[in-house]
């Protein structure tokens, strides 16, 4: 006799045998003992999670000679044709290489005729949302009111693609993605029949690569099997299945954690070289992260079905990291994985992914940096690249006086901070008066908004709504309503535009300096001091205020 798959082998053959779906196999079996039966049942679920075989086993169960526990007996004749599939009152039929109209008419026309000594003529469809819109429309009528001695079972993957019409007809049952510890049970009863010695830990890996289906974990059982005979050995299997041990992914981690850039590029090119599928690598280094992030968060490994070293393994690990790093890093693996099909060059692709990694600084919420100004009040924040870019240029100008990098001025009881860069400050201790004056500018302001149109056509129209205040030692001062935070803001980013064709239209060098009118200064809304300061981090740090 050929030799039969552990999947097949090992397919239940009771309710009590299917696993991880208890919470429809009662409720059937209930249907049989109440004599509560539907005349449509449609199963929903992944892969390999048993909607098929529930299905044979309702449909043994409804047609058994001898009945047990409601359970089918798997001795009489009835029951051992279905198993086989050559049973005439149980039709299983492809959706996906049965799925025109044509079909489905010589399917009406069958459900006409009696069971032959069974109670049911039972039709199962697997993967029925592969039927044609014209055949879903030509079994309506049959599914809503089909002859007393018909039943009809469904089967699919995917329901949103089925009809409403054909969902309100059936009695819908949706089957859960199996627990790993449910599949972990399943295989060790398995390989003590087989009389194959099998470590926990490979059951678990196989368990976890399975994704919640026990067809899919018992194929890769019997391919292991396979190549290592009576005895699996961990190595062995891990090669076998393409999986990468988590002391790997500890020691990338730790790469990451220093920024160990170097290191992590001859990695990439390692897990490259090795053969190692990219979009694996990625998924289970994702999978590390996520192991850490539940572990930090929950303070306690309770939630990972892993082994119990392991465990140990990552309780000492999210005591390194904060949860503000790991849930950025795993945010760029799944960047990185859903980029990965259209990369033209996978290992490049790889080594970005791992730099990008490495170069993270560490996470600081802007909670963080209010804490910080509210402990020192008296310095306006300012960050550390520019008070070295100030230091350095009043070294190189040994005649300038020393001066703070920031000035504050107080309007109604508003504090308000003004940046002044050394050039500024420059022309005024050199008090040097201007040739040009502010009526002049204003007289000429037209061409200024004119000319900006051409190319900022926004910017020209923020510019427009400011008010011309005054212009000394090259400074030209304008003022924005205080509701006019967004035009202020942006003036002041693009200040760069303005001031060069200010400098081509009045033929000089001259510099903005934006404020708010100090005109309804009270009449800010609440709350309106913080978000400022958020503005003002955001600026000081190159960033966006994102909440």
């Amino acid at each position: 006799m050929s030799y039969q798959v552990i999947s097949r082998k090992y397919r239940p053959q009771k309710f009590e045998d299917v696993v991880g779906q208890s919470h429809i196999c009662n409720t059937l079996q209930n249907a049989i003992k109440n004599d509560r039966v539907a005349h449509a049942y449609l199963f929903t679920g992944s892969r390999g999670i048993g909607k098929t075989t529930t299905a044979r086993i309702l449909a043994k169960s409804l047609n058994c000679s001898d009945s047990q526990d409601y359970n089918p007996c798997n001795a009489c004749t009835s029951c051992i044709e279905i198993t086989e599939g050559r049973s005439i009152n149980v039709a299983e039929i492809d959706g996906a290489s049965n799925r025109g109209i044509n079909e489905i008419r010589d399917l009406r026309e069958n459900v006409k005729y009696p069971p032959t000594n069974a109670s049911y003529r039972i039709f199962i469809i697997d993967e029925v949302h592969m039927l044609t819109k014209e055949a879903f429309n030509a079994l309506l009528k049959t599914l809503e009111e089909p002859p007393p001695h018909v039943i009809f079972m469904f089967a699919t993957t995917e329901p949103i693609k089925i009809p409403d019409t054909i969902i309100s007809r059936c009695q819908r049952y949706d089957f859960h993605r199996i627990h790993i510890k449910n599949i972990v049970e399943q295989l060790k009863a398995i390989v003590k029949i087989e009389g194959v010695e099998v470590d926990d830990n490979i059951l678990m890996m196989i368990a976890k690569k399975a994704d919640g289906g026990m067809r899919d974990a018992e194929s890769l059982l019997d391919q292991v099997i396979s190549f290592s005979g009576d005895k699996v050995n961990f190595e062995e299997a891990q090669r076998i299945l393409g999986l990468i041990d988590v002391d790997y992914f500890i020691e990338l981690g730790n790469m990451v954690l220093s920024h160990d850039q170097k290191s992590l590029v001859y990695k990439a090119g390692e897990i490259f070289n090795k053969g190692v599928e990219i979009n694996e690598f990625l998924e289970g280094f994702s999978e590390h992260f996520r192991n850490i992030l539940i572990t930090k968060v929950a303070g306690s490994v309770e939630m990972l079905d892993l082994p119990d070293d392991v465990r140990k393994n990552y309780w000492d690990e999210s005591q390194k990291w904060d949860a503000g790093d790991l849930l950025r890093l795993i945010k760029m693996l799944t960047e990185s994985q859903a980029g990965l099909k259209s990369s033209l060059n996978q290992r490049m692709h790889l080594e970005f992914c791992l730099l990008r990694m490495g170069a993270m600084e560490n996470t600081i919420s802007i909670q963080e940096i209010l804490q910080q100004l509210n402990n020192d009040t008296s310095k306006p924040f300012t960050s550390q690249k520019k008070k070295t870019e100030i230091k350095k240029t009043l070294q190189k100008e040994p005649n300038l006086k020393k001066i703070d990098n920031d000035v504050k001025t107080v309007s109604n009881g508003e504090q308000q901070i003004i940046h002044l860069n050394p050039q500024t400050v420059q022309k005024k201790q050199t008090n040097k008066p201007d040739l040009l004056t502010i009526t002049e500018i204003r007289d000429n302001w037209k061409n200024v908004i004119k000319t900006l149109t051409n190319t900022k056509k926004s910017l020209a129209s923020f510019l427009e709504n400011a008010e011309l205040i005054s212009y000394e030692n090259s400074i030209l001062e304008l003022s924005f309503h205080v509701d006019a935070k967004f035009q202020k803001e942006s003036v002041e980013k693009r200040s760069d535009v303005i001031e060069q064709i200010l400098k081509s239209i009045y033929n000089t060098d001259i510099k903005l300096k934006c404020i708010f009118c100090e005109t309804n200064k009270n009449a800010l809304p609440s709350g309106a001091k913080v978000d400022e300061l958020a503005q003002l981090i955001a600026v000081e740090f190159d960033g966006d205020v994102i909440l």
